[in-house]
């Protein structure tokens, strides 16, 4: 039933606990995982200003800075792909750049997806929303189900 579902990642605690259901959408037909990293417009442009007013405007920083995080993103994504591969699943992977939500339900439109599997909450963790914004654009916005995994909650915080 959902043979390709569509897990959108920002590598935080709360997007990655989708991990944790691959087995059980395996048993509900899942075969392939299209792995989606938004690359957010705003932090884009953040860099390329070259942070202005925490890293200055020297060129040098820009480019040095673009490079650490392409980087980075770019062994989250190989880390969090071997661990979707481990559990017997094919991977393909998505960095679109814009606004996360709208290049969320673009991806799922383009690649098929017959779900989307997020998590609640990402990098902003909002304690008095009932999701976060990326989220709650998702439900409203797909034109698949979307199964929303929901951040770990411990009392008091």
């Amino acid at each position: 039933m959902f043979e390709r579902i569509l897990f959108p990642t920002d590598f935080s605690v709360p997007s990655m606990k989708v991990l944790d259901y691959i087995p059980a959408l395996q048993e509900a037909g899942t075969r392939e995982v299209v792995l989606v990293h938004v690359i957010d417009q705003k932090d884009v442009t953040l860099i390329a200003s070259g942070g202005q007013g925490f890293l200055g405007t020297v060129s040098d920083q820009e480019t040095d800075t673009q490079r650490r995080l392409r980087e980075e993103i770019q062994h989250k994504i190989i880390d969090t792909r071997r661990a979707l591969e481990k559990q017997g699943v094919r991977v393909i992977v998505r960095t679109p750049v814009g606004s996360p939500g709208k290049e969320i339900v673009a991806a799922a439109d383009a690649e098929g997806a017959s779900l989307i599997v997020i998590g609640s909450h990402g990098r902003s963790n909002i304690r008095d929303r009932l999701l976060g914004t990326v989220s709650e654009y998702v439900v409203k916005n797909a034109h698949q189900p979307v199964l929303v995994v929901k951040r770990d909650t411990v009392a008091g915080k």
